[in-house]
């Protein structure tokens, strides 16, 4: 069975029970501060798109911002109201000074108009452009136009660019994307910039504070049968999952909006349930949570879904991981560690047809193991205390969104092995992250020993791009030394990565690009360091034999 992340393969090596370290010794290494830049946590707005598509005009964008207000929206931490296509002329037509034009019969007072009504109330305003000729929609898009087009929207008051990618050069697409970026940055005004090139790109990381991953979202739950959609909620997240090391503060996975409450209807395509585990999932996975429904009609059911602040502050929280998925199965668990000692996000999460029981175990979440507190965000409800474990009877297509509370694993002592310590958090392009194997691309322990170059390592971590595993230091190690390469065996020599080393936000180490069977040694100073974290990118090349090892890799720490 393929895996797409992300435990760490075999047991933890773990200790269980109470505090993780001796008497005396204060564990600081929680909260951080909260990331700086435009897009510290993931956007919070609302998309006129999938509920209306081109029928819009000022009127309506004013009476969703005031519903955003009303409903308990702004409250819950929602700010942007942003325009998508069919606000400018059609035909792709341009002013002449070659200015784009608001279309005078939907916007008779343009767009700053709007953008002056949305700001008084507090909340921010988002536009729509394509990086092609024309827009998907038959509007001017801003090939050639980029410098105008971002002073435009800076003279507009706009606060958040959606950048889509119709009608235009695919060879350009790089080019075009972090053009407009550089000329948004030069206008003098802040706006988010959303890359939506319908398929994630390494390089986008650099261009957009978020990044689209997928196509465009659909309202339905799954794909039919013989579908060609590629649409469905649950390919969305299955698509997006595997780019979980990238995600972060300031460059976000996007999955596409969100379609809770667009089948308000009681009968569905997407039931209620459905609505609230997509929620769930794309909180967890800190993707940007942008509605999509009528603000103005909602449900109340709708309406506590989008605005449950237990559930938002896990997608909002300032530590800035994508949550992964612990084991591709029909029931799955997903966790991301918090901004908190000892605290987790986790999703119990029932794709079957029929209600199940489903379990975490404290350690595959990155806890030592031990008693944990378990809070359910869904019924805002302490569950109580539990050992080792925590399991719950999940519906067919159900969540159960938890917030556990344990201790952190351990500090390293001594010479530590980073394949004998418990990673707070560690995702992998395929399968899980092994201990002293190389990735075998699928279930744990499917690899063989680690080989760089001509060198075999009996310790070590195997890796598939993309890939992060973060382990806690505690201030208490001085060194770190691996020997990194693409493993000669699992790769057989092929693919392209990079290796990169972090500690506290600072790269400590950059391979740059490695291919074949070349190998190179890391030797960094951890001295004061709180965290590592490894970081394996594809390079930008997107091989599926990014088979990539740490081998030796291991820390010098105090006693």
């Amino acid at each position: 069975m393929r895996s797409l992340a992300f435990a760490l393969a075999t047991t933890m090596f773990a200790a269980c029970g109470g505090s993780s370290d001796p008497p005396g010794e204060v564990d600081d290494d929680f909260p951080l501060p909260l990331a700086t830049g435009l897009s510290p946590t993931p956007p919070m707005g609302w998309n006129s798109w999938n509920k209306f598509a081109c029928n819009i005009n000022a009127t309506f964008v004013k009476s969703i911002a005031d519903a955003m207000v009303a409903s308990g929206m702004k409250d819950a931490g929602y700010q942007y109201i942003n325009i998508d296509d069919c606000w400018s002329v059609e035909g792709a037509a341009r002013a002449a000074d070659g200015s784009l034009q608001a279309d005078a019969v939907r916007f008779p007072q343009g767009i700053a108009a709007v953008a002056d009504y949305v700001h008084g109330l507090g909340l921010k305003l988002g536009i729509y452009g394509d990086r092609g000729a024309e827009t998907c929609g038959h509007r001017a898009g801003s090939e050639g136009f980029e410098a105008q087009d971002a002073m435009t929207f800076a003279s507009w008051g706009v606060d958040y660019v959606k950048w889509d990618n119709c009608a235009s050069k695919p060879e350009l697409i790089q080019q075009q994307y972090q053009l407009m970026r550089d000329e948004l940055e030069a206008s003098g005004r802040p706006m988010v910039f959303s890359v939506c090139a319908w398929s994630f790109y390494e390089w986008a990381i650099r261009a957009g504070h978020l990044q689209r991953t997928t196509t465009d979202i659909r309202d339905t739950w799954i794909a039919a049968a013989g579908s060609t959609d590629s649409g469905s909620i649950m390919t969305s997240l299955k698509t997006n999952r595997g780019f979980a090391a990238y995600g972060g503060p300031n460059h976000w996975n996007d999955p596409d909006m969100l379609e809770v409450g667009n089948s308000d209807n009681g009968i569905g395509p997407v039931t209620a349930t459905e609505y609230q585990s997509h929620f769930s999932l794309w909180a967890i996975t800190a993707a940007p949570l942008i509605a999509g429904n009528d603000l103005r009609s909602m449900t109340d059911t709708t309406k506590a879904i989008l605005t449950n602040a237990e559930i938002i502050a896990i997608n909002q929280d300032a530590l800035g991981l994508q949550g992964v998925q612990l084991r591709d199965a029909e029931q799955s668990v997903w966790t991301k560690p918090l901004n908190e000692n000892g605290a987790r996000a986790v999703v119990l999460f029932n794709e079957g047809a029929v209600v199940a029981d489903i379990t975490v175990t404290f350690t595959d979440i990155g806890l030592a193991g031990g008693s944990a507190k378990v809070r359910d965000l869904q019924a805002h409800a302490d569950l109580g205390t539990f050992r080792n474990s925590y399991t719950a009877s999940v519906p067919s297509h159900a969540t159960a969104t938890l917030k556990v509370i344990g201790s952190e694993p351990p500090r390293p002592r001594g010479t530590a092995f980073l394949s004998e310590l418990t990673p707070i958090y560690a995702a992998n392009g395929l399968g899980p992250v092994e201990r002293d194997l190389s990735n075998g691309g699928a279930d744990p322990g499917d690899g063989v020993p680690i080989k760089i170059g001509g060198t075999t390592y009996a310790k070590g971590l195997g890796m598939s791009a993309p890939s992060a595993a973060i382990y806690r230091l505690g201030g208490k190690c001085t060194r770190f030394t691996a020997s990194v390469g693409l493993d000669a065996t699992s790769s057989g020599g092929a693919g392209t990565v990079r290796f990169q080393a972090f500690a506290d936000g600072d790269m400590l180490f950059d391979s740059a690009t490695m291919t074949g069977n070349a190998s190179m040694s890391v030797d960094v100073s951890l001295v004061g360091k709180r965290r590592l974290k490894l970081l394996v990118t594809n390079a930008e090349d997107g091989s599926a034999l990014d088979r990539a090892s740490w081998g030796d890799a291991k820390v010098e720490c105090e006693p």
